[in-house]
């Protein structure tokens, strides 16, 4: 991106810290690679770059249990914030962060990336097209095989498990979109760290969320379908698609047909707007804070209802 400068880096792991991320992991197979990092001051740890680097914003891509440590110390050290999805680990850590970037007149942004993936920009414009009727019903899936390529992923006590980590994305989704539910159940879909979950709202629509961590081998998918009174939209395997009813007296049309999608990198889209957002000192409105801590809580009440077996329980956000 030409208007920022990569001006430092913080990593332990020496080989990373030299620009070699060959060794890297992640659901999608693009993380891997060799970057130059020749001309970034280097840090082993962040809290030294926190104090000593001269630099204008900070992306905490640490693992989930530093996230709240490391953006209180980046904004007490006047730095904006880009902090990877979930928030935090804890409602109480959310609010404190809020409250940290508010003192320090900051920007925070928390990075959720389908806010900017193409296809569910897609999902947002069908969605608030008012021709297109009442909502009848949604689904959010994401699944796939448990992280071994990370040691601390699979571990509840640092990352939340994939009720935070992983389906955070399709619960940020559905408030973005419905708002907070009324009630909420959710239960385990099997082996593994995996969620069948269901937001009830009072006008009667019912949102479905399904997916999680899964045995070894399994690949990652992602997906959703929303069928309104006047059409649906669906994204499976990669491709997004629509179904156009007809209006009343000519039948129902009950053929999907593909979808346009603009050009660009949900990534490279999320950062740029979030450099926006610093540069001209406005909240990021795209993807405020406070909707990224209600994503947190909500995923906790899903992750409680379902150690109580599936127990219906109230949403009180």
């Amino acid at each position: 991106m030409p208007e920022v400068e990569l001006a430092a880096v913080a990593e332990q792991n020496e080989k990373a810290l030299s620009g070699d991320l060959s060794a890297a992991g992640g659901n999608l197979g693009r993380e891997a690679g060799a970057f130059d990092f020749s001309r970034a001051a280097k840090f082993t740890d962040w809290r030294n770059m926190m104090i000593e680097s001269d630099v204008d914003a900070v992306d905490i891509c640490l693992p989930t249990e530093f996230h709240y440590e490391a953006a209180l110390e980046a904004l007490a050290c006047g730095k904006h914030v880009l902090v990877e999805k979930p928030m935090a680990l804890s409602a109480v850590d959310c609010a404190e962060m809020l409250a940290a970037a508010k003192r320090a007149g900051k920007t925070l942004m928390v990075a959720h990336v389908l806010r900017f993936w193409p296809e569910y920009l897609e999902l947002r414009r069908f969605f608030d097209n008012a021709e297109s009727g009442a909502v009848k019903r949604a689904r959010f899936l994401r699944r796939c095989a448990l992280p071994d390529w990370s040691r601390w992923l699979p571990d509840e006590k640092r990352s939340g498990g994939a009720v935070l980590d992983l389906l955070i994305h399709d619960v940020d989704q559905a408030l973005s979109l419905f708002g907070s539910p009324d009630e909420v159940e959710c239960r385990s879909l099997g082996p593994v760290d995996t969620m069948d979950a269901v937001l009830h709202y009072r006008n009667g629509v019912d949102v479905e969320l399904q997916g999680g961590w899964y045995p070894s081998g399994t690949p990652f998918s992602m997906g959703f379908e929303i069928e309104r009174a006047h059409g649906a939209m669906k994204l499976n395997e990669g491709r997004l698609q629509v179904r156009r009813a007809l209006r009343e007296g000519e039948g129902p049309s009950e053929a999907w047909e593909p979808a346009q999608v603009a050009e660009g990198d949900g990534y490279r889209n999320e950062i740029s707007y979030f450099i926006q957002c610093c540069r001209e000192g406005r909240a990021p409105v795209r993807c405020l804070p406070e909707d990224s801590a209600r994503a947190v809580e909500l995923a906790l009440l899903l992750r409680q209802s379902r150690l109580e077996g599936g127990k219906r329980l109230p949403c009180r956000m």
